[in-house]
């Protein structure tokens, strides 16, 4: 009988082989789990960047504004747990041992996958930090660099409505009928009577005014007006979108043709009255739809300037059929004769000739600079507006005006998502021939990527 060899000793051999293996598993365990408790700091640190640097987007009204950078750079470098902090332009930091690196970019540019890329309306923060590993450096890794990226903009602020006058009286008034909202409105008037309301009716959720007011016959089925308060900042809640809405336009300086239809533009006056198509380009002189006219607006954006006092901005009569409901916009510049000139270069209008039937429908772009917003007058063109949507008219208008140096009448009757407003004066309601038009103003912005386009002053996460 063969005598079993002795396998005394055997497993002491194989544990003591095993346990380098053992301990390199072990130390990239400790290693992986330290990169990743990093990278979470790393990701709470662009996210608050992204938050504080979006807050600053109300008060920036150009380009590279360093207010963002600066927020975005300064919430890092508060937490403890990035002790050495500073700027970066690019958008793949490589900081050295020890350090975190923070870029800021307003508009977004670092994804071309992001549906934000382009907009000012948000921002875009990248963090990144160089780490020392503990026992990887075995295998020749002595650091990594972990990165996060986050993106911010601005919350809905839940007004609809800013009347921007600073001191006028009767700066928003409600001259008869009815008004009502499911939206704030804001009047920055300081005078005492700021707001004014006649035999009317006025329901909105929130109704503040920095001055006071005048409204003996008026009721209020919602909120009572709130008197006294606190001015705005920023005063105009779309300031920091002007730079990129004038870059994104076609050149105001630079007036198209009308050689035949569909029109890029127009070189004089444009007098519509038979069926024609236009196409995005700048119009100088404006643009004038008479009654009877047809016209097509294909999608993009207008730009109006004027050669007179006596033209210039948007006018379109009653017993027209005007379609532009793929996305248009109407930049209604302070432009003319190819310079720029402070005073009236023409409004918008819609007059009632005859008032008779129509089919007008306007729709705001739903992406881009331009979204939500239907026409944008530059604040250096002073010229008052007229604009309705009713179905007395049959004009629907889907998007915001901003007249930020002009007084506006605003009637509005015809159901639409949303049509904000942002004016130097605001007047609501309006009679024509006996008939007389109130006006809503409506919130749905579900058709809008980047939600309300008048936001509040706090930043929120949006990606």
């Amino acid at each position: 009988m063969t005598p079993r060899r002795s396998d005394t000793g055997q497993a002491l051999v194989f544990v003591a082989l095993a346990i380098p293996l053992l301990l390199g598993f072990l130390g990239l365990a400790i290693d992986m789990g330290y990169l990743r408790y990093v990278k979470r700091q790393v990701q709470m640190g662009a996210d608050a960047a992204a938050i504080a640097a979006a807050s600053e987007i109300p008060m920036c009204t150009t380009a590279g504004c360093a207010a963002l950078t600066t927020a975005g750079v300064t919430a890092v470098s508060k937490d403890n747990s990035f002790p050495s902090v500073s700027q970066s332009t690019v958008c793949s930091p490589s900081p050295g041992t020890g350090a975190t690196l923070v870029t800021v970019n307003n508009p977004p540019a670092c994804l071309a996958s992001d549906p934000n890329k382009g907009n000012s309306a948000y921002v875009e923060t990248i963090v990144a930090e160089n780490v020392p590993t503990f026992f990887t450096k075995i295998f020749g890794f002595n650091s990594v660099t972990i990165s996060a990226r986050a993106e911010g903009g601005l919350g809905g602020g839940g007004n609809c409505v800013y009347v921007l006058d600073q001191t006028g009286s009767s700066a928003l008034r409600l001259v008869l009928g009815t008004y009502s909202a499911n939206c704030g409105v804001v009047d920055e008037s300081s005078s005492g009577s700021a707001f004014s309301c006649f035999i009317g009716t006025f329901g909105a959720p929130y109704i503040g005014i920095v001055g006071g007011d005048g409204f003996p016959l008026c009721s209020f089925p919602g909120a009572s007006p709130t008197t006294g308060i606190s001015a705005p900042s920023p005063t105009d809640p779309l300031a920091y979108r002007q730079a990129t809405m004038k870059a994104a336009a076609p050149s105001p300086t630079t007036c198209g043709t009308t050689t035949k239809s569909p029109y890029t533009g127009s070189p004089s006056p444009l007098t519509i009255s038979s069926t024609v198509t236009l196409n995005s380009g700048t119009y100088c002189g404006g643009i004038s739809i008479q009654q009877g006219a047809n016209v097509t607006f294909n999608p993009g954006i207008y730009a109006l300037t004027s050669t007179s006092t006596s033209n210039g901005g948007l006018t379109i009569s009653v017993g027209t059929t005007v379609n532009g409901s793929g996305g248009v916009a109407f930049y209604n510049s302070n432009i003319r004769n190819g310079s720029a000139v402070a005073g009236a270069n023409g409004g918008i209008n819609f007059v009632c000739s005859s008032c008779g039937t129509g089919n007008v429908t306007l729709t705001a772009p739903t992406s881009g600079p331009f979204e939500g917003i239907l026409f944008f007058q530059d604040p250096g063109n002073t010229s008052s507006s007229v604009v309705v949507g009713s179905s007395y008219y049959n004009t629907k208008l889907t998007g915001t005006t901003y007249l930020p140096s002009a007084s506006v009448t605003f009637a509005f009757d015809i159901l639409v998502d949303y049509n904000d407003l942002v004016a130097k004066d605001v007047t609501f309601g309006l009679t024509l021939n006996g008939q007389q038009i109130s006006t809503t103003s409506y919130s749905n912005y579900s058709s809008l990527a980047s939600g309300s386009p008048l936001k509040g002053s706090i930043g929120v996460l949006a990606e």
